[in-house]
């Protein structure tokens, strides 16, 4: 077998299961590495950890290995090879291909033996490529803050319809306010759950009161209170 170069990917990451025909969130397009499989039996989805999927099942805590490419398709076995050099070390793994080269992921407790299996293979291990850094945080809740700002409408209707405005004004603290809130999440749209999770519309409903409730000014944040 001929030696490789691997790239250990920054952070960690999540394999989901959805059902086929779910909608993919957007935030995912904006990862510096992902994966999304569709067959006649299930939609997966491999992503950075820190994003959130509402997903049927969800395997979290996966370090990815990059093999330095491009492989040409000529070549046969590498991948094989690969996978039976961690399965003599009792490391399973998960793989995905792509045109140019092969991307192996471990459990994260088991990054350091496979390091040290691949390497006494006589395979190398170099510096994570520039590309494949941290997701952008702050494009992603950018992005979260302007999929939230579209369903203010929403988000006011089911307020009038489930807690009443006036209920939040009795309310007087952000505590308070994010537990009255809470349980708005469950009827967002699918599609929105699948990308912002509860914590995340809670933050923003709590901060946001002033644009989905305007006709309550009374009610005022710590956060709003500061100023």
């Amino acid at each position: 077998m001929k030696t490789l170069k691997f790239f250990v990917l920054d952070g960690l990451f999540s394999l989901h299961r959805l059902k086929v025909g779910t909608s993919i969130p957007k935030a995912l397009f904006a990862s510096p590495f992902f994966s999304v499989s569709q067959t006649a039996d299930e939609l997966s989805i491999v992503a950075p950890e820190a994003l959130k999927i509402d997903a049927e099942k969800t395997e979290a805590g996966w370090s990815a290995l990059k093999v330095a490419g491009p492989l040409p398709f000529s070549e046969t076995g590498i991948l094989a090879d690969i996978a039976a050099t961690l399965a003599k070390a009792n490391i399973s793994i998960f793989a995905i291909s792509t045109f140019d080269t092969d991307y192996v992921l471990v459990k994260n407790e088991n990054l350091k033996a496979a390091k040290e299996a691949l390497s006494a293979a006589g395979h190398k291990f170099g510096r994570t490529t520039k590309k494949e850094t941290k997701p952008d945080e702050g494009f992603l809740m950018e992005s979260y803050h302007s999929l939230l700002e579209k369903q203010i409408p929403l988000i006011s209707q089911l307020i009038t319809e489930k807690i009443g405005p006036a209920a939040l004004t009795t309310l007087r603290s952000e505590t308070a306010i994010a537990a009255a809130v809470g349980g708005l999440y469950e009827f967002l749209p699918t599609p929105v759950r699948l990308v912002v999770n509860r914590e995340l519309f809670v933050n923003f409903c709590v901060r946001n009161l002033d644009k989905i409730i305007p006709e309550a000014p009374q009610i005022k944040t710590k956060s709003k209170q500061k100023k």
